[in-house]
């Protein structure tokens, strides 16, 4: 008999199944946070921008054009680089715990530049240290086992202080996602409004999310950060992968069609990517894999949800015809 954690990459579940691997997940992430430990070089203020670049403003330009900001009670308010007021928006609930500690942070001009490195590190375990693929200072790549299939998972961390002795673990929620949620994302149901919430990308050349957990504050009005269920693929990225090995001709030839082929197709469904570093496609075998998906002009909540477009209008490309 299938265990729930066999039909992980399944693409269709019916109800029961999709409940069923819904809470082996749950009960997965439940066990696996306190695992988590990361320090972060990064300061309330710091905290407090990196909200506001998740906002999602209702005139999208103002992403791209703000910064400063400040917060005078319960709204925050957004200005162009002469001060001049772009428009304001509803505080959340986040930003308001932020303020509350810290006093001086409201009615004062904070600008976007003010946001400092972060040169902190993950404290992992001997556990999580044997099983790490990858480390920097937002996301930590590891292996994990699931039933008899061992998949990546990336713990992503868009707030600098989740993971850290000072964020609270005990007041974040998290949503689970499955991949059988949603459907293939295609150059057609991409511009279907009823079917845009319900799509995400699959194809051969594209790294595959199967589950993502969005990992919430306590009134679930910001996303904090994200684990990431996805297939696993080699160790080295196509970089090192040319700069340690020789691959010949027909290697290198098939790897250039299929980036060729996820580029077109991602496109096709609106996620252009704008950093097409080698560093940036790995490889099952001689299959190359796309794993940064850059800006989106899609707004569809699947995306999103399965961990493959950040929230926030920071993210979204605003000058595609197709926004």
């Amino acid at each position: 008999m299938l265990t729930e954690f066999a039909l992980l990459t399944a693409l269709t579940l019916n109800e029961d199944e999709r409940k069923g691997l819904r809470d082996k997940i749950d009960e997965w992430v439940e066990s696996f946070l306190p695992k988590l430990e990361r320090e972060s070089t990064r300061e309330e203020k710091c905290r407090l921008i990196d909200s506001v670049e998740r906002h999602e403003f209702e005139n999208k330009f103002n992403a791209q054009d703000w910064r400063f900001f400040n917060f005078v009670g319960k709204k925050g308010l957004l200005f162009d680089g002469d001060k001049k007021k772009l428009t304001e928006f509803k505080a959340t609930s986040f930003q308001k715990k932020i303020l509350l500690r810290n006093p001086a942070l409201s009615d004062v001009f904070i600008g976007r530049s003010e946001i400092m490195e972060e040169t902190g590190e993950w404290k992992l375990d001997k556990t999580l240290k044997e099983k790490k693929i990858s480390e920097g200072g937002e996301a930590l790549i590891l292996n994990q086992k699931f039933g008899e299939t061992v998949m990546a998972v990336r713990v992503q961390a868009f707030d600098p202080f989740l993971f850290t002795k000072k964020s609270g673990a005990d007041k974040i929620k998290w949503k689970t996602h499955l991949i059988s949620d949603f459907r293939k994302a295609t150059d057609e149901n991409r511009i279907n409004d009823s079917l845009i919430d319900k799509i995400v990308p699959i194809h051969e050349n594209v790294i595959q999310n199967f589950v993502n957990v969005e990992i919430y504050e306590e009134e679930e009005e910001d996303c904090l950060g994200w684990l990431t269920v996805m297939e696993k693929c080699e160790k080295m990225n196509l970089r090192e992968k040319l700069k340690e090995e020789v691959l010949d001709l027909r290697e290198r030839k098939k790897i250039a069609i299929g980036i060729q082929a996820g580029f077109r197709y991602l496109e096709s469904v609106k996620i252009f990517n704008s950093d097409r570093k080698l560093s940036n496609f790995l490889l099952i075998g001689d299959v190359a894999k796309i794993c940064d998906f850059g800006l989106v002009t899609s707004i569809g909540e699947g995306f999103r949800k399965l961990g493959y477009t950040r929230r926030g209008a920071k993210y979204l490309n605003l000058t595609s015809d197709g926004l």
